[in-house]
């Protein structure tokens, strides 16, 4: 069942010489527990797309709906976890994670309860008490993710959420997220330029043209659960891998002048 539905969504950003055209008309379904990696060249529209799909931005044309309901603005059925940490630096981890869970008025008892529990499943039992500046950045987008996952949403938005991140630690959020989405099987939508972060990550990747962006393929991951990282070696990781590499460099090309649209 799609829970998520972009039709014919455009998005022109105004300027002197008429705008630019971040995002050209572009369709897409999201099912009930799809992990859909969003891939693309710098500046395709990629993070403009996941923008409007969380209320951040409105579309110049086109429809976005949740549920079947029209998407005009943010809201507690969208979960967004930037690749920034967004996190408030004068609250605690708990108070962080309770966050949203004191918006929506629940009682302080069940709000710690709940985020305790989101706050042990991303491995940060014991620091509860920290602050932001006292946790290094793995820790911090943790308690991001934490954060988001506590308000329980229908669809988890993420930009580039393990972009800051070096290379061992973003492994290691790779492997929490998906050993997450294995037992809470939430829908993710998830955005990346890193083709092997897109594949292991998901079970479809969306690749997006050069700008003005465009959805140019759409490919089922041919991988079973749960994943380690030894799937990386495997040919039909190895293949799929090839066949985006191609995919993505000739967008590069494009958008370098070096082929014609």
């Amino acid at each position: 069942m799609s829970i998520l539905q972009v039709a014919g969504v455009a998005k022109t950003f105004a300027g002197r010489s008429g705008g630019t055209v971040a995002l050209e008309s572009t369709d897409l379904l999201v099912q009930e527990n799809d992990f859909i990696t969003i891939l693309g060249p710098s500046g395709c529209g990629k993070s403009t797309l996941l923008r409007m799909v969380a209320g951040l931005d409105t579309p110049s044309t086109g429809l976005i709906s949740l549920d079947g309901r029209q998407v005009t603005g943010p809201g507690a059925d969208r979960g967004m976890v930037f690749q920034s940490y967004t996190l408030f630096p004068w609250l605690t981890v708990l108070e962080n994670v309770c966050f949203g869970l004191r918006e929506k008025s629940l009682p302080l008892a069940q709000q710690q309860e709940t985020a305790r529990a989101f706050i042990a499943k991303v491995g940060l039992k014991g620091f509860e008490q920290h602050y932001p500046k006292q946790l290094s950045g793995g820790m911090q987008q943790r308690t991001a993710l934490a954060r988001a996952l506590a308000n329980n949403p229908r669809i988890l938005l993420m930009d580039e959420p393990f972009g800051a991140l070096d290379h061992q630690t973003r492994e290691l959020m790779q492997e929490l997220l998906l050993g997450i989405w294995e037992e809470e099987r939430k829908t993710v939508l998830f955005v990346t330029h890193d083709i092997d972060e897109a594949i292991f990550m998901a079970n479809r990747v969306v690749v997006m043209s050069a700008r003005p962006g465009r959805i140019k393929c759409d490919l089922p991951v041919p991988l079973a659960h749960p994943r380690h990282y030894a799937m990386k070696t495997t040919p039909p990781f190895m293949d799929l891998k090839a066949r985006l590499t191609e995919e993505i460099r000739v967008e590069v090309q494009r958008a370098a002048g070096l082929l014609s649209s």
